[in-house]
């Protein structure tokens, strides 16, 4: 399969962060792919409140939940794939993904970093810290509609060959026995030039 740019960059977090990192909610947190994006997931009441960033994206903006779409997509790729290995967690661990910090505030809020999250409502709110405006667009859904929480929050093992892939720049095995038969194909032509000019110049001498 050829993995789009944003793939290979999940996929690369996953690999480097994935030996100290065991659930992929804490591997995203540390890579903040989701941060630099605009984009916070948190998980409450069996519902994953998905909030974007209003000064990255217009309301409802497609970007935003097709990112999201394409990293589950991904996750199924490699789990059936058998790249990665997932055992869902029973203890929730992150309550946000895309901030570093998250924890329970009072009954239906969450904190992080810089925002209280009101994740009781059917659409949940975000409310800064510094200024309490509403500076990200809130949408929620439930697992049936979009499988974050299943897929997010688990322990995971990296197979040997997700690892290969990303230390070969993602090229498969017939790929890398190309470019190393280019390779020699090339050393022969420049050797033999070599050879054919070295020639040349001994019989003028």
């Amino acid at each position: 399969m050829t993995f789009k740019k944003t793939e290979k960059e999940i996929i690369k977090a996953i690999v480097k962060y994935g030996e100290k990192e065991h659930s992929m909610a804490k591997v995203l947190n540390k890579s903040k792919l989701l941060e630099n994006r605009g984009l916070v997931i948190a998980f409450a009441s069996n519902r994953s409140y998905v909030f974007s960033d209003k000064q990255k994206y217009e309301w409802e903006d497609a970007k935003a939940i097709s990112y999201i779409s394409e990293l589950i997509s991904l996750l199924k790729y490699l789990i059936a794939n058998r790249l990665i290995t997932i055992l869902p967690i029973n203890l929730r661990e992150v309550h946000a993904v895309g901030r570093h910090y998250s924890k329970p505030y009072r009954p239906g809020y969450l904190e992080v970093d810089d925002a209280i999250l009101d994740v009781d409502s059917n659409m949940g709110n975000w409310i800064d810290k510094a200024t309490n405006d509403q500076t990200y667009w809130p949408s929620c859904f439930s697992e049936k509609e979009l499988p974050i929480s299943a897929y997010l929050e688990c322990f995971f093992s990296v197979s040997q060959e997700l690892k290969d892939l990303v230390d070969n720049d993602f090229k498969n095995e017939e790929q890398i026995r190309f470019e190393k038969q280019q390779r020699l194909t090339w050393i022969s032509i420049a050797v033999a030039g070599i050879i054919g000019l070295l020639s040349l110049i001994s019989r003028c001498n």
